[in-house]
């Protein structure tokens, strides 16, 4: 308690000797965080059309192999596109398997959704005989295969072999445990850098100590799948045996899973309020992710950077900053944040049109992940030094700025690069800031630029959905 009473001392004096560095935007006086804490509840609905390849002479007397198999957007219109590639083209053209192929529908133009993936296993886990330790993923493209790394990260102990194809990175990639993994890429991707493939495939080897190969196909772009699937040595890995084909080709059990899901969290939070703050009156809201490290086990460490320092050291901010700790050493998790966001919005006078997003590092991944999630809801959004992720395009009437330092070494900048030309293609406001000589800390220079509290406090969300976003 006494060194949590002398930090917060400590963050005052700063505030005060601070206030004359703002001359541009203003300066109020000290303001100091409401320390918070949430109790919510999450709630969802799964609907998922799927299909189902049994294993050949199937009976459950035995327990069998699976292999879960995420396609994207490509087949989100119509379940009988899963056929055309991959293990269900695969096994509709004769391939032998001694292995379940469990196929779901991606359900709208959304990312996949870990949690439901789960769900879904588990059904079929009770109704047949699966052999726990022979489940496998694989998938394909900017929502196949980010989901593919999604669910293997988030469900740590599930799978035994991870195959992502033209896939997006993640974070906290060692959380995938002791798997065999082999990833696939296009050398010229233009929808998804081949930096993220390397960049996995290095954090994989050296910090996880992981089996893991990376194959990069000369001259292909992003569409490699049918090429890896058709592959022998694919199958071989995979199943631990060599393919044979030429037998009858088989259809699928086509069917639908539906259940509800429900838990509790509990959330510790920063809340500042501008000095000015009535309930009467409507007021801005900007939503702070921090990165990763201490702030994770010591919520004052959030006060030392970003938003929240600019906030204590007399910034004049007239609006309402959110700052979550976040709960473990995962990534952020966006349903939490939301929970947290309309909890917020209920409880003081938010005005729904000036809703803003900024994260840095695993925070600005976050911020990606949310925006995306949820593309009616935020005026701008701001992600700082964060990995690329899939259906950035959902953003076409987003405002956002980029930043991203050209000596990153952790984090490769051209994640943020591809952002910004899928976002300029899809005729999105965009902007991206390269920073010559900058590392991965891209966020001091972001933040301590007046040039982007005056960008993003301009912003406003004209979409008629802004409303109901946040309820």
């Amino acid at each position: 308690m006494r060194d949590k009473y002398l930090s917060r001392m400590r963050h005052l004096l700063l505030g005060i000797m601070g206030c004359a560095l703002f001359s541009l935007i203003g300066c109020v006086g000290q303001v100091t965080p409401e320390y918070k804490d949430a109790i919510l509840t999450i709630n969802k609905a799964i609907e998922l059309d799927y299909l189902l390849y049994l294993p050949n002479s199937y009976s459950s007397e035995r327990p069998w192999p699976l292999v879960l198999y995420l396609t994207g957007l490509e087949t989100a219109g119509d379940i009988d596109l899963i056929n055309q590639n991959g293990p269900p083209q695969a096994i509709s053209e004769g391939l032998e398997n001694d292995f379940f192929v469990l196929a779901p529908q991606l359900p709208g133009d959304v990312h996949w959704d870990a949690e439901a993936l789960m769900a879904l296993l588990m059904d079929i886990q009770s109704e047949y005989s699966i052999d726990p330790g022979r489940i496998y993923v694989t998938g394909f493209g900017d929502r196949g295969g980010y989901g593919c790394w999604d669910v293997a990260t988030s469900y740590p102990g599930t799978f035994s072999k991870v195959a992502p194809i033209s896939a997006p990175a993640c974070t906290e990639i060692c959380r995938v445990g002791d798997v065999s993994i082999r990833i696939y890429h296009g050398k010229i991707d233009q929808l998804v850098p081949l930096e993220d493939a390397e960049n996995m495939r290095f954090e994989l080897d050296y910090y996880c100590k992981a089996d893991v190969e990376l194959k990069v196909y000369e001259g292909m772009e992003h569409q490699i799948w049918d090429t890896v699937y058709a592959d022998s040595e694919f199958w071989l890995w995979l199943t631990n045996s060599n393919p044979v084909r030429g037998g009858p080709g088989k259809k699928p059990l086509q069917k639908h899973f539906s259940t509800r899901l429900s838990r509790e969290v509990e959330d510790n939070y920063l809340l500042y309020l501008p000095k000015q703050y009535e309930k009467n009156a409507s007021w801005p809201l900007l939503i702070f992710l921090h990165g990763s490290g201490s702030a994770i086990e010591d919520i004052e460490k959030i006060r030392v950077g970003g938003p929240p320092k600019r906030f204590e050291d007399g910034m004049d901010s007239e609006f309402i900053l959110l700052a979550p700790q976040l709960h473990a050493n995962l990534p952020w998790d966006v349903e939490r944040v939301l929970a947290l966001i309309q909890k917020v919005s209920n409880d003081y006078n938010v005005d729904a049109t000036r809703i803003y997003l900024t994260g840095l590092s695993r925070g600005g991944f976050g911020a990606w992940e949310l925006a995306v999630s949820n593309p009616d809801m935020f005026a701008a959004v701001a992600p700082i030094a964060a990995r690329d992720i899939p259906g950035v395009e959902r953003l076409a009437k987003t405002n956002i700025w980029i930043f991203h330092g050209q000596d990153d070494d952790g984090v490769p900048w051209q994640g943020s690069q591809f952002m910004y030309n899928r976002l300029k293609h899809a005729g999105a406001n965009v902007q991206l800031s390269l920073l010559e000589g900058v590392g991965h800390n891209a966020w001091d220079i972001a933040y301590n630029s007046e040039e982007f509290w005056l960008w993003l406090l301009s912003q406003n969300n004209e979409n008629s959905e802004a409303g109901n976003a946040v309820n």
